[in-house]
């Protein structure tokens, strides 16, 4: 077992919830779509070992719980090889996503399975971990590792010492101990009495210029990640169930590397809740809404409590408090963004065409969403169970909630002229 640190603190909560919801996979990761030929097995054990040098983690086997590592693992144990039905396209390398990620990762917690076949002069390499041994950001890092570009996180933190406790820090404690024991009631947006999951997860993508974002956060005074959710709010809509009591309560992850963790590998977020206003009628009140309920995100960012309840609560007790957080009473949904690299990266010598985000879907929901940024492009990752009826109208209609803010933000109509064209 490695030295306790902030990441290792964190990722331990993950881990002890997946012991306690074995039917439910808590990985994440992405796919690199690169433009040239497959690699061979010698090139991809070299990039393996790149990754594995990393972090130093990634080099054991998985353990069982409350039990050390299992030794350390070889490049072979970490590969998988699918050559995919010719000219098959997107519709078969996405088809095979899906089959690699419906079989969990069991004596590893992380992996790479090379699929090509499907489309000439192009292969996509899939990278999957379990969510304890890293988080987005440190995804990113390893990506930047595999493609030899500077900026790789360090894994090991150096020691803070425990912050002293006055006023400010008891009232936190307080807050966050009443946020977990006061009822929650957030919107199931699943069928009524259907439990999640009832099978593996479906994985839809859709994708936007970044700059197109942007310029409609700008236009609207507040951020890209605003926009994001306040699209996200009206697509939600038609799963709101008729007469709903409650609240579609995201739970949205917060990085907490602070300047002595700033380029460390390893899991250091937490989840901020964020209530999603999609009762308002528009796209812009919706906008205007989800910028008031992510306050708590910004206020978070700069505060130092905001860890307190598992900096106080015994290690063995983060996972019942991550469960009971989670819980699809208390959290309708996960709803996460990793910022990518803004110029395209190489892989193997071939370039990066897409990195498309890999979410996990905690136990009970039936939903998750991510937004992955890379070169200019935003790709929103729809995560969703067997049972929410029309998943894959999803990303379509979070397409056309940014067209319908666009419309009115960053394209004011004009006054008609009508008249003096038919004159």
């Amino acid at each position: 077992m490695h030295d306790h640190d902030d990441a290792t603190a964190t990722g331990e909560r993950w881990f002890d919830y997946a012991a306690a919801h074995p039917h439910t996979s808590m990985e994440i990761g992405g796919v690199a779509v690169v433009a040239g030929p497959a690699p061979s097995t010698v090139e991809l054990h070299a990039l393996i070992d790149l990754i594995r040098a990393a972090h130093p983690p990634l080099r054991d086997r998985a353990r069982a719980r409350g039990a050390n590592v299992g030794g350390p693992t070889e490049p072979a144990d970490h590969l998988e090889e699918i050559a995919l039905p010719a000219q098959g396209g997107d519709v078969a390398l996405h088809a095979a996503i899906e089959r690699v990620c419906a079989q969990p990762l069991t004596d590893v917690t992380w992996g790479m399975a090379l699929l090509h076949g499907h489309r000439d002069n192009e292969f996509a390499l899939l990278l999957r971990a379990h969510h304890g041994l890293l988080d987005g950001m440190s995804l990113m890092g390893i990506t930047l590792a595999a493609a030899r570009e500077p900026g790789l996180p360090r894994r090991r933190t150096p020691p803070v010492p425990p912050p002293s406790w006055t006023t400010a820090r008891m009232r936190a404690l307080v807050r966050a101990v009443t946020g977990l024991a006061l009822p929650a009631h957030a919107i199931s947006l699943g069928p009524a009495r259907v439990q999640a999951p009832t099978g593996p997860p479906r994985r839809l993508w859709v994708h936007t210029p970044l700059p197109r974002m942007k310029a409609i956060a700008r236009a609207g005074g507040t951020s890209l990640n605003d926009v994001y959710l306040a699209a996200l709010a009206g697509a939600l809509r038609p799963w709101l169930p008729d007469r709903a009591t409650g609240t579609v309560r995201a739970m949205v992850p917060l990085n907490t590397r602070r300047s002595h963790t700033s380029t460390a590998l390893g899991n250091f977020h937490r989840g901020v809740p964020v209530a999603l206003p999609c009762h308002m009628p528009t796209a812009t009140e919706r906008l205007a809404a989800t910028h008031l309920a992510t306050a708590n995100i910004r206020t978070g960012r700069r505060d130092p409590d905001a860890d307190v309840l598992f900096e106080t609560l015994p290690t063995r007790w983060h996972g019942r408090a991550l469960a009971r957080a989670l819980d699809p009473r208390r959290t309708t949904m996960v709803v996460t963004h990793v910022p990518g690299p803004a110029r395209p990266l190489e892989l193997l010598g071939h370039s990066i065409r897409a990195l498309l985000p890999l979410m996990f879907l905690p136990a009970g929901h039936h939903l998750s969403v991510c937004l992955g940024e890379y070169a200019g492009t935003a790709y929103l990752a729809v995560v969703a169970d067997p049972s929410l009826p029309n998943a894959d109208e999803l990303p379509a209609l979070w397409l056309a909630e940014l067209d319908a803010l666009e419309g009115v933000l960053t394209h004011p109509r004009r006054p008609s002229n009508a008249g003096a064209r038919s004159a």
